[in-house]
C-alpha cells in the first residue's frame, strides 16, 4: 500500500500536557478523544532517555532478539529472513530489555492510561516497531479489534504509540479516521490475502475524507481507540521510524467475551507461529496444538 493521504493534526487544538506531577488529560480532552478515536499527547520522556531508547531499540533489532521465539517477525511480509523483513516488529520487547518497563516514558504512558480507563486496566500489549528508512513499508489501514480472538474479554481498550525520533508524514507516522471508533468493526483480511502474514488491513480502504495525520516529536504520545480505523504512510526518511507501544485495557464481563474467532484470524498460517510453536516444552506445545483445533485453525 502506498503512501496515505490525509491533513496533519493541528497540535495546538487537542494535545494533552505534562506538568511537574505527570501527564494531564483534561476533560475536554478525554471528551474529543471519545469523539476523535485518538489523542496527541506531547513530551512524555526527557531527550536524553529517548536516545538511550533508541540505541536499545537499534540493538534488539540488529541483535535479532526474539526470532527463535516468534516474538520478532515481519507485520506485513512472510518472515523471509534472507530478502530482509519489511516491517520488523518485537512483542514484549521488555522481556529482551528489561529497562524498558523503568523509563519515564513507560510510567507516563501508564498515567495517562489511568486517566483514561480508570485505575482497573490492564496492561495487556506491548511491541516495538522499527520501519526502515529509504522507503520503508507502509502500515495498511486496520483496526486494532480485528485481532481479538474467541475467549477475548476486553470492554475497553487503548494504544498508546510512541515514537524515539521525530516523526513527519513522510517519515510514516500515524493517521487516523476520525471518528471512526464510533463505527463498525470493518471486514478484515491478510495483507495481499496471504495468511502467511501475520498483519491484517480493512478488505476495502476506507472513506479518507476525514482521514488526519499526526506528525509527532520524538518522546510525544498518540493515544487511540481499538476501533479507530488507522495506518501509517512508508518511510521516505534516512533513519529507521521507531516506535514504542503499549496497550492497556479494561476486562469485561464474562458474558460479553467474544464467542466466536474471526475468519480473517482462523485462516492465519504464519512462520512466527510455528516459532513460538517450537520454542514450547513439549506438553505445552500439545496443549497448544489441540487448542488450536479446537478453535478450528488450518494448522
Amino acid at each position: 500500500m502506498g503512501e496515505m493521504a490525509g491533513y496533519a493534526y493541528d497540535l495546538s487544538s487537542n494535545s494533552a500536557v505534562v506538568g511537574d506531577s505527570g501527564p494531564h488529560v483534561s476533560e475536554d480532552q478525554l471528551v474529543a478523544f471519545r469523539r476523535d478515536g485518538f489523542l496527541l499527547v506531547e513530551g512524555l520522556s526527557s531527550d536524553e532517555e529517548i536516545a538511550s531508547l533508541r540505541a536499545l531499540f537499534d540493538r534488539m533489532f540488529s541483535e535479532r532478539r526474539g526470532w527463535e521465539a516468534g516474538d520478532l517477525f515481519d507485520m506485513i511480509g512472510p518472515d523471509n529472513p534472507e530478502q530482509g523483513l519489511a516491517l520488523p516488529q518485537l512483542l514484549r520487547p521488555s522481556q529482551y530489555e528489561p529497562l524498558l518497563r523503568q523509563t519515564k516514558l513507560a510510567s507516563s504512558a501508564r498515567s495517562i492510561a489511568e486517566q483514561i480507563l480508570g485505575p482497573k486496566l490492564e496492561n495487556d500489549l506491548e511491541h516495538a516497531i522499527s520501519k526502515p528508512p529509504f522507503n520503508g513499508a507502509a502500515t495498511p489501514w486496520h483496526q486494532d479489534d480485528a485481532f481479538h480472538r474467541k475467549g477475548s474479554g476486553v470492554l475497553e481498550s487503548i494504544s498508546i504509540w510512541m515514537p524515539l525520533q521525530d516523526v513527519a508524514v513522510e517519515g510514516g507516522c500515524m493517521q487516523y479516521i476520525r471518528g471512526s471508533n464510533l463505527g463498525p468493526l470493518y471486514p478484515h483480511r491478510s495483507p495481499r490475502n496471504d495468511p502467511r502474514i501475520h498483519g491484517l488491513e480493512t478488505i476495502s480502504l476506507p472513506d479518507l475524507t476525514n482521514c488526519v495525520a499526526v506528525p509527532m516529536r520524538a518522546g510525544d504520545a498518540v493515544i487511540h481507540l481499538s476501533r479507530t480505523l488507522h495506518g501509517a504512510g512508508v518511510n521516505t526518511g534516512d533513519q529507521p521510524r521507531r516506535a514504542y507501544i503499549l496497550g492497556y485495557s479494561v476486562k469485561a464481563r464474562r458474558d460479553q467475551f467474544l464467542t466466536r474467532d474471526y475468519p480473517w484470524n482462523l485462516e492465519k498460517q504464519t512462520a512466527r507461529e510455528q516459532r513460538a510453536l517450537h520454542s514450547l516444552p513439549l506438553v505445552k506445545r500439545t496443549i497448544r496444538r489441540f487448542r488450536r483445533f479446537v478453535r478450528g485453525k488450518k494448522f
